[in-house]
């Protein structure tokens, strides 16, 4: 095993046992939150501005899950059922990193909320942290919301 492997094992230990006590959201806690949630109902982020558009490596940590996004501005957020079939997608998925290499998604990935090339989402920046997590789901009379908080990572 050579002194790479060890250190990306070493870092991938720490970040299961953070993941723990974390109220963040993984890959399969999303798409496990998601069923039952109406099919046609839109998602959007609980700012009430902005909406879900891709899934991507976060630049962050490239093996970790980012929810790319949009503000309303004409734009029509994706109903629930096809973000619900993109998360599954997502499940056993390659991406590449902002920097290169490949990075496969799986349950246990923890998502955030982040642009392609950025580690932090839309909300202001707190001393607690800067970057955005997903860290529930509710379903509202109108959409299904997914609610953030700051963190650091």
């Amino acid at each position: 095993m050579d002194l790479q492997t060890i250190l990306d094992n070493a870092v991938a230990a720490k970040r299961a046992e953070e993941m723990k006590i974390s109220a963040q959201l993984t890959l399969g806690e999303l798409i496990l939150k998601m069923e039952g949630k109406s099919d046609d109902k839109p998602v959007v982020f609980d700012d009430g501005k902005h909406f879900p558009t891709y899934l991507g490596s976060w630049r962050g940590s490239y093996c970790e899950l980012a929810l790319g996004y949009n503000e309303y501005e004409g734009e029509k957020p994706m109903e629930g059922s096809i973000f619900a079939e993109k998360l599954k997608e997502a499940v056993g998925k390659t991406y590449q990193g902002y920097k290169g290499g490949d990075f496969t998604m799986g349950k246990t990935t923890p998502v955030w909320v982040a642009n392609d090339g950025e580690s932090s989402g839309f909300r202001e920046t707190t001393e607690d942290g800067h970057e955005t997590a997903i860290v529930d789901i509710v379903e509202t009379e109108d959409a299904i919301v997914l609610q953030t908080f700051n963190t650091s990572y």
